[in-house]
């Protein structure tokens, strides 16, 4: 009877909890935190703080919490390297999550003294690597020198951010290719370009390039080249309540770039995406853009586009993977759009349209909206990273545009 007793004590040894019925053992996840007084020299602990990344990723296992105190972390070594790329911070862990100590200290990540002999990949998420998340943090002055891109992050496994900033820098922000995936989700990407045009032609808010991204709630706002762009991509993204603000550095400047292949090779079945409840405004090209998708590019649902200089919606498409040839879109579904001081541009014969603000049932003016100032985009988040409050192309009561735009 005793011995019965004993089998089935339950005893809590430091991090594992051990079943003596059986022999089984389940190891708890652990946490360690970085603080920018760190050293890589102790324990890891919340009193004994590594300096970097790299060490707490190199002591971390599948399942912990890396937690970074608040602070500007400046001079990195490099990780890792190859022909083209310096890997400032290389993750080559699974199901690892990366985050700020608390959210009211909000930790910094300065690259400004980082080299450009190499391409920069600030943060980099191996291919193969899964559940990597990252929470709460700023990356900034990552710099391009002379060569073609950097990235602030570079996806190429698969990864979750939220609240993440990417900023004044001379780099993409959030760069998923390969067969990156993942999700982005309450982000932001601004003022990223240069004054070099090739690498500016490189430097767009969020890329999704890979497998298939779901974006949420995200901005990008003053960037060299789009502020969402997934040319190339092999899998069908999302991008839902996601705002799109003054691209206007001097590259392609679309908000919403969402289709094409330009000279890359085009998968066997065409990826349809998902473009709902967004908002575009002042780019200097289109604020809505299928790209010359060799097929159906997107579902666009209840956007609201504005003041975009060569459109706010253009569904240029092409005939197919095998034939380049540019064509007014066939195959787009729009429901529930909203245009205003802006073209709408390539819209052909079977592409389907209900209920958008152009259709000739509807009279859309100056006077359906409470305020026409684009500059509220850029207010500050609200708690827990949520979108501003903004009035900027909401309706005004008695509109007849009801129920159409991300407002609605």
């Amino acid at each position: 009877m005793l011995k019965n007793k004993i089998m089935k004590t339950l005893v809590t040894v430091g991090t594992f909890c051990v079943i003596m019925m059986g022999l089984s053992i389940t190891a708890h996840a652990a946490s360690w935190y970085i603080s920018p007084s760190g050293s890589d020299s102790n324990s890891g602990s919340k009193s004994s703080p590594f300096a970097t990344l790299n060490k707490a990723e190199a002591a971390a296992s599948s399942g912990d919490t890396v937690y970074i105190m608040g602070g500007t972390y400046k001079n990195f070594p490099i990780e890792a390297s190859d022909a083209n790329y310096n890997y400032v911070h290389q993750f080559t862990k699974s199901n690892i999550t990366y985050r700020a100590y608390t959210s009211k200290d909000v930790p910094v990540f300065d690259f400004s003294g980082t080299t450009t002999s190499k391409r920069v990949a600030a943060f980099h998420v191996k291919s193969g690597v899964k559940g990597v998340t990252f929470l709460c943090f700023k990356v900034t002055n990552v710099p391009v020198g002379s060569q073609k891109q950097s990235e602030c992050f570079r996806i190429e496994g698969s990864a979750t951010m939220n609240q993440i900033t990417a900023c004044n820098s001379n780099a993409n922000g959030f760069y998923f290719c390969n067969n990156g995936t993942g999700k982005v989700i309450k982000c932001d990407a601004y003022n990223l370009f240069t004054s070099n045009s090739v690498s500016n032609s490189n430097t767009d808010g969020f890329g999704a390039h890979g497998k298939g991204v779901t974006f949420t709630q995200c901005r990008a706002w003053a960037c060299g080249d789009d502020g969402y762009d997934c040319i190339t991509s092999k899998g069908s993204n999302t991008f839902d309540t996601c705002w799109a603000y003054n691209m206007t550095k001097g590259g392609d400047s679309n908000g919403f770039k969402i289709g094409g292949y330009g000279t890359g090779t085009v998968p066997s079945t065409v990826p349809v995406h998902t473009v709902k409840y967004c908002l575009a405004a002042n780019c200097a090209s289109n604020g809505f853009y299928a790209n010359h998708q060799p097929g159906k590019a997107a579902d666009w649902t209840y956007n609201t586009a504005y003041n975009n200089r060569k459109a706010n919606f253009n569904m240029l498409e092409r005939v197919s993977p095998t034939n380049s040839t540019d064509i007014a879109g066939t195959r787009e579904f729009l429901r529930c759009n909203i245009s205003y001081a802006g073209s709408i541009l390539n819209i052909g014969s079977g592409t389907k349209v209900g209920n958008c603000s152009w259709n000739s049932s509807f009279k859309c003016t100056a006077d359906d909206f409470v305020s026409l100032d684009a500059s509220q985009m850029t207010r500050a988040r609200g708690a827990n990273g949520v979108l501003p409050t903004i009035t900027f192309m909401h309706l005004k009561s008695g509109s007849d545009l009801a129920g159409m735009g991300c407002f609605n």
